[in-house]
């Protein structure tokens, strides 16, 4: 499910995102500059190739170059949570990419919200294991919502994006229902659409409060707001300070609020890759390689809840395929 929340009252720029799900694994990933990338597609798709113009971290339970979300070194944000009715365009005449490296692209390659608007028009979503929408953020406080609703892709932003919150049902959807004043979607809602749509009221109701004058408070105030939206399966909370090109985290195992500096981290293209494991106590970053990768995919792919879920077929091979991809990846300097 998740929510996420994009705060930019006067000088400062937080995004914070809930990550409910009943699987507690996920890791911080560093990524280069300079990198040849290709996007992870089965034939006859053509995958959609690019360079790494930007170094950013990533947040996956997945593996690297399969981002929940993330924060490149332009301050750019991308984050994501579930739409189930989400719909992808079938245009084949776009190069294809999978829903989660599609947020591995726009960190690459954008630094603004308008630039990843036009990455996003110039590629399609397919094959996706999960239906996704997408908030991302940057550092001048533009913010955008990307959706995909009956094979076209939809944009809230500026002044169709009233408030910056998404959970998990469709953005103009959301803002209707809580427009509502008799709150009627109550009576037909299901438990699934009700709980995403009591968090979306709660986080838009805090927006009314945005009154702190430090940015101490200002970053207890989303915390605050984070803990009001979570759920029972929230495995993670993670805050992007845009400004201060910082990534806060806490999890459910380590509730005690950690911090990650974005301009202590090598991104060139001769940096060795480093991992970071959210599910210990303190921040103590490892160097990345294909074991730990291919332990980190098998742990969420082989999880029984969630292969019940989705009701995932997938093999070790394909585990490994997975796991195996970042490696392929050619430097081209910086």
């Amino acid at each position: 499910m998740s929510t996420a929340i994009f705060f930019n009252p006067e000088s400062q720029r937080l995004l914070g995102k809930n990550q409910d799900i009943p699987y507690d694994g996920v890791y911080i990933f560093t990524n280069k500059r300079g990198v040849a990338k290709s996007a992870l597609v089965k034939p006859p798709e053509l995958p959609a190739r690019w360079i790494s113009r930007y170094g950013s971290l990533t947040i996956s339970q997945v593996g690297k170059e399969m981002p929940n979300g993330g924060i490149n070194e332009a301050g750019l944000v991308v984050e994501q949570t579930t739409l189930w009715q989400s719909f992808y365009t079938d245009d084949d005449r776009l190069p294809a990419i999978g829903e989660l490296q599609w947020i591995q692209l726009i960190l690459d390659t954008c630094a603004t919200v308008k630039e990843a608007q036009q990455a996003a028009n110039e590629v399609r979503i397919t094959q996706p294991m999960s239906r996704l929408h997408y908030m991302i953020a940057d550092r001048s406080g533009d913010c955008a919502i990307v959706e995909f609703l009956g094979g076209v892709m939809h944009i809230y932003r500026g002044n169709s994006l009233p408030i910056s919150i998404m959970a998990n049902t469709p953005y103009l959807e959301a803002i209707r229902d809580m427009e509502d004043k008799e709150a009627h979607w109550r009576n037909v809602y299901s438990d699934y659409d009700s709980n995403s749509m009591n968090r979306f009221i709660k986080g838009a109701n805090r927006f009314a409060c945005v009154n702190k004058a430090s940015e101490g408070e200002r970053l207890q105030f989303i915390l605050e707001t984070l803990e009001l939206v979570r759920r029972e399966d929230t495995a993670y909370s993670i805050i992007y300070d845009l400004k201060q090109m910082q990534l806060h985290f806490a999890t459910s195992i380590y509730p005690e609020l950690k911090t990650v500096r974005i301009n202590e981290v090598d991104f060139s293209s001769v940096a060795v890759p480093v991992a970071l494991n959210l599910q210990q106590p303190a921040v103590s970053y490892i160097n990345y390689n294909l074991d730990l990768n291919r332990m980190v995919a098998g742990s969420f792919f082989r999880d029984p809840i969630l292969t019940k879920a989705f009701d995932w077929r997938i093999t070790d091979e394909m585990i490994d395929f997975i796991a195996s991809f970042p490696d392929h990846f050619p430097n081209r300097g910086n």
